[in-house]
């Protein structure tokens, strides 16, 4: 059964949500255990992949919640989307206009 995409700030999510879209920066990756660690602003989350984005890339993250062997949220992506030139603060503005943030 696949599951539809809520999106969500990270500081939002939890063990209770199967598929998540978020939206962040790319603040370290680990190229061994091909995994980023991704920023929105509200919080950092750690994000398995088969590609690997550049620090600093604004990306667009789909893809299932789990915890990892330290009991820590992290997402096993099922779609990544480059989000250069992506308008963050419209976004923002609009999400909290829908009640979303």
């Amino acid at each position: 059964m696949r599951f539809h995409s809520v999106e969500k700030d990270i500081v939002e999510i939890n063990e209770n949500d199967k598929r998540v879209s978020i939206v962040g920066t790319v603040v370290r990756k680990n190229t061994k255990k091909y995994s980023m660690i991704i920023d929105d602003g509200t919080g950092e989350i750690e994000v398995y992949s088969d590609a690997l984005f550049n620090i600093g890339d604004l990306i667009r993250v789909i893809g299932r919640v789990f915890k990892d062997e330290n009991m820590s949220l992290c997402i096993n992506a099922e779609v990544l989307q480059d989000f250069s030139g992506f308008d963050v603060a419209l976004y923002q503005k609009v999400r909290l206009m829908e009640g979303k943030s």
